[in-house]
Order: C-alpha cells, then structure tokens, then sequence
C-alpha cells in the first residue's frame, strides 16, 4: 500500500475522532431492547443514526485508504473492506466483521423492525467493538505511522 499523504491522513484522524465520539453516544444504548427499539421512535431513530454515521465513517476512511493506489475503488462498500484486507491493511477476521456493519448500513432505511433487531442488537453487543478494533487498526499500520 501507497503510505498516506498528510492530507488523506488528516481526514483519516477527523473519521477517528468522530466514529470514536460516535461509539461513545452509542454506548448508552449498550442494553436497550427490542421492546424499548420497537416503540421508542426517538432511541430508534438515534441508534439508527449513530449506527449509520459510524459504517459510513468507516467506509468513508476504507475510501480514503484506497483511494491512493492506483486500482479502482470498489464497487460495493463490502467490497472495499475485502480489498483492505487483500491489502494487509485489516485481518481476514476482522474484514467479515466490517462487512457485516457495511450490510447493516444498507438495511437501516428498511421498514421491518424485527429484520433490523437482530442487527441492531449485534452492533450494541459486538459491530461496536470491531468498529473501535478497525480504528485501532488503521491508526496502527504502516499508513499512519504519523498519527498523534
């Protein structure tokens, strides 16, 4: 992989801090339940939105990684975590994860409360933690070894 110039690397750090700030808000909703999801419309819209915010976060930055080789960018944004991960730049493992959050993203505007719950609720328990672990990961790798 191409290292980052200074420009792709400060907005790398702007998506950091905001998915950080993002999971933080988020962290409130750690033990909601479907119940509270399904007839709260303001928590649902909220999580919804966090949720959103921070796939398209982390999509935005797998953009911006790839965005200085020279191949095309991917066509889906699935896609472009299986090319981080052809790159070296995340782990296999994590890759599926990420996937998982980039499908999410493409669910949300979906009517169906009860096809949404069940990955709403593995965000709140698990996405949330592979989004912090991807943050951890590009913050570490070769790309942004200038990141303070």
């Amino acid at each position: 992989m191409t290292p980052l110039n200074t420009i792709q690397r400060s907005s790398i750090i702007k998506r950091i801090d905001f998915v950080e700030t993002e999971l933080n808000d988020l962290a409130e909703y750690h033990g909601l339940d479907f119940k509270t999801y399904s007839q709260n419309r303001k928590i649902r819209r909220e999580v919804e939105r966090i949720i959103e915010n921070i796939a398209n976060a982390l999509i935005d930055i797998g953009k911006i990684v790839l965005a200085g080789e020279s191949s095309m960018l991917p066509e889906s944004h699935a896609e472009i975590f299986t090319s981080l991960e052809s790159c070296g730049v995340i782990s296999a493992d994590l890759c599926g994860r990420i996937k998982d959050i980039a499908r999410l993203r493409n669910i949300l505007a979906q009517q169906y409360l009860d096809l949404k719950w069940d990955m709403i609720k593995n965000f709140l328990t698990q996405g949330r933690l592979d989004a912090a672990e991807f943050i951890r990961e590009i913050q570490h790798s070769h790309l942004m070894s200038h990141y303070e």
